[in-house]
């Protein structure tokens, strides 16, 4: 059983009227230090003593009374939280009372600029308090309807029970967050990997890469992920085509039951265009366009003795979007002939 200390606080005597024995009242300060409970809410319960009152100690007409105090104002709080912007979230908060004490609960949330703490604001936030359970635990829960980047802070309870006044330790409400990396351009039939960074409250059970368009989903191996935040999640998907163009997103869905969907990145698939016949007298070379998708064959002569019969047809672009150039006939080469 836990151990306190008893305190006299004040002694009174009144003659009984009528009568040669008098009232005795002594008035007893009972106290045990409270605390923060910091495993698990499990342990969290109202602590029960029990106390022995002696009148007149060793003489006969000694008198013993015995009675039982309640430790109240103990807390839990699970010092991280995690929340994804946009969705709604919960903070609990735990203690012990009495069911006889009045309990009311303010939380507040702290300044991220000066770690000062405010009350929380009525609009979207909403405060709920349980029922005390049997093991004479009350919990306070601050629900979020919408969450939003400033709300990643601190957050208290103070709670007040009858005359007394405890602070919880301080929950961190953290967001996930992810870093989605850009996929570069590709032709049909070439590999592109995607990538992602996600940091969050555990490993995830399951991640989906969703195609926006087709609504079609591919699990993600999860064999290669750490165990430990910030986790490093990649897919490779092998020979697509221009039906897998399109936006993309991972769907995570973490161990603790949290669910996330990262930004999404485009991916272009590019057609090539089919081969053009060779000029005589030229060799054909390629080149990326830059700021483009598209890329462009131009003619070179084969031999220096040779000139570009047309400048107009000496190059065509290929329009990656549909496979096709802009013009098909490339101009040959011709000897130059030298007049004496």
């Amino acid at each position: 059983m836990p151990s306190g200390t008893a305190k006299s606080v004040s002694t009174k005597e009144v003659d009984l009227s009528d009568s040669d024995g008098i009232l005795f009242t002594e008035v007893v300060k009972f106290s045990s230090t409270s605390s923060e409970v910091t495993i698990s809410e499990e342990q969290l319960s109202r602590k029960e003593y029990s106390f022995t009152y002696t009148v007149n100690a060793g003489s006969a007409s000694e008198i013993v009374k015995t009675g039982t105090a309640f430790l109240i104002g103990e807390t839990f709080v699970k010092s991280t939280e995690w929340a994804t912007i946009g969705d709604r979230t919960t903070l609990t908060a735990s203690f012990t009372t009495s069911a006889t004490a009045s309990v009311s609960v303010v939380w507040q949330q702290e300044n991220t600029a000066d770690s000062s703490w405010k009350d929380i604001a009525s609009e979207g936030y909403n405060t709920l308090l349980s029922e005390m359970n049997d093991k004479g635990v009350m919990s306070t829960i601050l629900l979020i309807d919408k969450t939003r980047e400033s709300d990643a802070t601190g957050y208290r309870t103070q709670v007040q029970i009858a005359s007394l006044k405890e602070t919880t330790a301080e929950v961190q409400l953290k967001a996930v967050t992810a870093n989605m990396a850009d996929v570069t351009p590709v032709f049909e039939k070439d590999t592109v990997t995607f990538s992602v960074t996600v940091e969050g409250p555990d490993k995830p059970s399951s991640v989906l890469l969703v195609h926006q368009e087709s609504g079609r989903e591919e699990q993600v191996a999860l064999n290669s992920v750490s165990s430990s935040s910030p986790f490093q999640i990649t897919h490779e998907m092998s020979e697509v085509y221009s039906s897998d163009s399109g936006f993309y997103y991972f769907k995570v869905i973490f161990e603790s039951g949290l669910e996330y969907e990262t930004t999404k990145v485009e991916l272009t698939v590019k057609l090539k265009c089919k081969p053009l016949t060779t000029p005589p007298n030229t060799e054909l070379q390629e080149e990326e366009i830059t700021d483009s998708n598209n890329y462009r064959i131009f003619v070179t002569c084969s031999e220096s003795s040779y000139v570009v019969m047309d400048e107009s047809l000496k190059e065509v672009i290929c329009d990656t979007s549909t496979g096709t150039y802009n013009k098909t006939i490339l101009t040959p080469c011709l000897r130059t002939i030298q007049q004496n």
